[in-house]
């Protein structure tokens, strides 16, 4: 009786793991996520710089996101759900972020000049 209840247990451990895996409906694609990824790190950075620390002006980084978001008409939601996802999924996720490294460098390179 013990064996079966494990076993009970395992699979619906193992069936929780799959749903826990499915891609959200509202999934970002790769490259607006990497373009959003982009955006994000230079406002994080602008705050930064600015202000000294993104925790202390919280409002004002809150503020930016949701600005992003709308230029890309994702909702925060969206937004979390699929950077779960892409998380969860760190081949992905290494892809978009070798992207966002070389768009940030393009970028510092400008304003460098």
């Amino acid at each position: 009786m013990k064996h079966l209840l494990f076993i009970i247990i395992l699979f619906a451990l193992c069936g929780c793991n799959h749903l826990k895996d499915a891609k959200p409906a509202d999934l970002i694609s790769q490259e607006q996520m990497t373009e959003i990824l982009v955006d994000i790190h230079v406002a994080d950075a602008i705050i930064d710089q600015k202000y000294g620390s993104q925790i202390a002006n919280a409002s004002l980084n809150n503020a930016l996101y949701t600005r992003i978001f709308q230029n890309y008409h994702v909702t925060m939601s969206q937004y979390k759900s699929s950077y779960e996802y892409y998380e969860r999924h760190p081949v992905l996720m290494d892809k978009m972020y070798v992207q966002v490294i070389t768009e940030l460098s393009k970028k510092e390179a400008v304003m460098s000049k």
